[in-house]
C-alpha cells in the first residue's frame, strides 16, 4: 500500500480563534479528548513545535507537532507509533463574510506500517475527526 492522502472539510459555527484554542487545548491535554490516553507528557516545547509522548491502549506514541499560527495550521508528524506512520494536518480558515464561522480541513497522510494489515477505516478517515470537532464546538 502506498501513501494515501485523504482529506475532509467541514464548516463550524465558531470563530477561527475558538477552533484554534480548542486544538491548542487538545495538544496540551490529550487525555481530555482521547479516551485511550493513559499517560502523556510534553517532551520538548518551543513556540512553533511540541514533541509529545502518549501511552495509549495501542501502545506508545511520540509526535512532533508543528504549530503555524500564520497559516492557522497544525501538523502532527508521527515519530513513533505501533501501527501508523505519516502525518495529519489540521487547517482552520475563516469563512468570508462570517466572523463566527470557520472552515476546518483535516488532511490525513497516515498509513499502516504493515501493508497487509487492514486498519479500521475510522483511524485513517479524517471525516470522523472533522465532524467530531464540529459537534463538540457547536454543542
Amino acid at each position: 500500500m502506498g501513501s494515501t492522502l485523504r482529506f475532509s472539510s467541514v464548516n463550524i459555527d465558531a470563530s477561527v480563534q475558538t477552533v484554534w484554542e480548542y486544538y491548542m487545548d487538545r495538544i496540551m491535554h490529550p487525555d481530555r479528548y482521547l479516551k485511550d490516553v493513559k499517560e502523556f507528557k510534553i517532551l520538548r516545547q518551543t513556540s512553533r513545535e511540541i514533541v509529545r509522548y502518549m501511552k495509549t491502549a495501542v501502545g506508545e506514541i511520540i509526535e512532533r507537532i508543528t504549530i503555524d499560527s500564520t497559516k492557522s495550521e497544525i501538523t502532527y508528524n508521527i515519530l513513533r507509533h505501533p501501527l501508523l506512520k505519516g502525518r495529519l494536518v489540521s487547517q482552520i480558515l475563516p469563512i468570508p463574510h462570517n466572523n463566527n464561522g470557520s472552515l476546518l480541513t483535516i488532511i490525513n497522510e497516515r498509513e499502516s506500517k504493515d501493508p497487509t494489515s487492514a486498519l479500521n477505516d475510522e483511524l485513517l478517515n479524517p471525516k470522523q475527526e472533522a465532524l467530531s470537532t464540529k459537534l463538540k464546538l457547536e454543542a
